[in-house]
């Protein structure tokens, strides 16, 4: 198997931070380049567990030396045994902690912004291709009521702003959504065919 480029974190001008082989959780039979763990016996085998949620301090200047850590009443001790030099902290839990939400950055950064009063589970998407300048994509989804709500986006092809339009047919609606381009700036109309009526919007 190949080994993993061992990856270090800076915290700030006196501690680093690295993720060790347990940080993953399951049961691992390995105890990997974990250096503060707990072992447990399940099924007639030995499976090993990080006392630090999967985080290691280390020196910032001397980045391949962990730190020690040790305890009083009222604060904890950090020491590089290099810099011999004392790191005092209020509380070695809230580093750790702080030292995951750093490691969670560039996975939510990008992430989709959700308005809790618009929750949508997502079911169905698709996008159309046109011959036209403009490109269409739509996607079915089920409000929290339980009902349809289907979204189609239109935009044109060389920008990157787009109309958003709600069709919710159990609740007889044709919306938009306001932050998004104003749907006249791409269609001249549309028109939802129901049942028992028709939902029609035409734009100048």
């Amino acid at each position: 198997m190949e080994e993993k480029e061992p990856k270090i974190y800076r915290y700030n001008d006196d501690i680093c931070f690295r993720q060790c082989d347990l940080a993953n959780e399951g049961n691992n039979l390995s105890k990997g380049d974990c250096t503060c763990f707990y072992a447990k016996e399940e099924n007639w085998k030995t499976h090993y567990f990080c006392e630090q949620y999967g985080i290691h301090l280390h020196c910032s200047k001397h980045t391949g030396i962990e730190l020690k850590i040790s305890k009083s009443y009222s604060s904890v001790i950090l020491k590089c045994p290099k810099c011999d030099k004392d790191i005092e902290v209020n509380s070695l839990d809230e580093i750790l902690k702080d030292c995951l939400k750093l490691l969670n950055m560039p996975k939510f950064q990008d992430a989709k912004l959700i308005r809790l009063d618009d929750w949508y589970i997502p079911e169905i998407k698709d996008k159309i291709k046109t011959e036209t300048d403009y490109w269409i994509k739509t996607e079915v989804k089920t409000d929290r009521d339980g009902d349809t709500v289907v979204v189609l986006y239109v935009g044109k092809k060389d920008s990157k702003g787009k109309a958003q339009i709600f069709i919710k047919p159990e609740k007889l609606q044709l919306t938009s959504d306001h932050k998004d381009l104003d749907p006249a700036t791409v269609l001249s109309k549309i028109e939802v065919t129901l049942k028992d009526r028709k939902l029609k919007q035409e734009y100048e």
